[in-house]
């Protein structure tokens, strides 16, 4: 099956310039969230979307790093939304995406110059991070063969952890699909060529336990995310 999200992601872009000199963070946040496609089916609040970046944080830094982590890597970073809130509590950042116009919006508002356009796996693994972290990306990739490429090479630029959100569930395939039939008539054809990738949680603990990592599943639950049941969370730390 071809895969076109790519040639999708690369026509995404911000418009940050359409709002004004005016515009507060949270209006520029929201914005790079709509970049980067969360707003699929319904728009989420800041408040539900910070709450996701708020626990992120939390449970990228392991229990022996005190004082919390002071440098993060996203993996997909997109249009830089989960970056600028890192940003703005002095975290050191920086990301990777395959988007060229994403990649372009990010340097428009996030201070690192760490920034590069390309695939996930052609990510130097220096400098290195505290965290390399991952949202909503993993279920783009080609094949699991892809991804296990990718965490490796997470496992490599990271310090202490790696955090991959919103891995669509091996388990919730057959629901994901009805789901997404009811609310798109039209949803085969529509999505013909754009295939989701689901894990099982079983990919993930072979990883860790090759790697002598220790691991922590999460359920999703951002407030008003229709994706919440299809998806879940999975974080690793470096004894």
């Amino acid at each position: 099956m071809q895969n076109e999200w790519k040639s999708l992601w690369n026509k995404r872009h911000g418009e940050l310039d359409k709002m004004g000199e005016a515009a507060d963070n949270r209006k520029i946040f929201l914005e790079l969230k709509r970049s980067n496609g969360f707003d699929v089916v319904n728009e989420l609040t800041y408040d539900a979307l910070y709450g996701q970046y708020a626990e992120t944080k939390k449970n990228l830094c392991p229990p022996r790093l005190q004082g919390g982590i002071r440098s993060v890597y996203e993996v997909g970073c997109g249009a830089g939304a989960n970056l600028f809130l890192f940003e703005e509590e002095q975290i050191r950042t920086g990301g990777i995406d395959y988007s060229e116009g994403l990649i372009d919006t990010a340097k428009q508002v996030l201070k690192t110059e760490d920034l590069m356009c390309g695939d996930a796996v052609s990510m130097p693994v220096m400098p290195r991070y505290d965290s390399c972290f991952s949202n909503s990306v993993f279920s783009y990739f080609p094949e699991e063969a892809y991804a296990l490429k990718v965490l490796e090479k997470m496992y490599e630029k990271a310090e202490y952890s790696i955090g991959i959100l919103d891995i669509h569930d091996i388990q919730q395939k057959e629901a994901f699909i009805k789901y997404r039939e009811e609310i798109v008539p039209d949803y085969h054809e529509r999505y013909k060529n754009l295939p989701k990738l689901f894990y099982s949680r079983e990919l993930f603990e072979k990883f860790a336990k090759d790697h002598n990592m220790e691991i922590m599943f999460q359920e999703s639950a951002m407030e008003g995310y229709w994706n919440n049941k299809f998806v879940f969370h999975c974080y690793m730390y470096k004894k």
